[in-house]
């Protein structure tokens, strides 16, 4: 694996994308695994969630931190439960990979989501979401 090669010009550097897409898949076969600290090292300290449904509000739609990011862009309460992740396609791209997938909850009840997650030294450093 290569690890924490700065990007040059617009394209990425061979090994890029699939750096990525192997980062974005670990944090969420972690969470898929309900191991918030393994998906932990796969995030930036500092990773944002934004959500583009709430930014015209005052509040303008961004969590900031792991803890929060984990409840917030994968319904997760403060004591780790809520529905279950699970990540079905992983498309990688210039700067980061969409995941398409569902979260399962309780009596089989399932939401699609989409993510985009911008990844950066080997971290994701965003997830945003979309209308699935």
């Amino acid at each position: 694996m290569i690890s924490g090669r700065p990007r040059h010009g617009v394209f990425p550097v061979p090994g890029e994308l699939e750096e990525d897409v192997y980062t974005v898949r670990a944090a969420y076969g972690a969470l898929e695994a309900s191991d918030e600290r393994a998906a932990a090292r796969f995030m930036d300290r500092e990773v944002e969630w934004v959500h583009p449904a709430v930014t015209h509000l005052p509040f303008d739609g961004t969590v900031r931190g792991v803890p929060a990011v984990v409840r917030a862009a994968f319904r997760k309460n403060e004591d780790g439960t809520g529905p279950r992740v699970s990540a079905e396609t992983f498309l990688e791209f210039g700067d980061g990979v969409l995941v398409a997938g569902r979260f399962i909850g309780d009596h089989g009840v399932e939401d699609p989501f989409l993510h985009e997650c911008s990844v950066r030294a080997g971290r994701i450093e965003r997830i945003r979401e979309y209308p699935a």
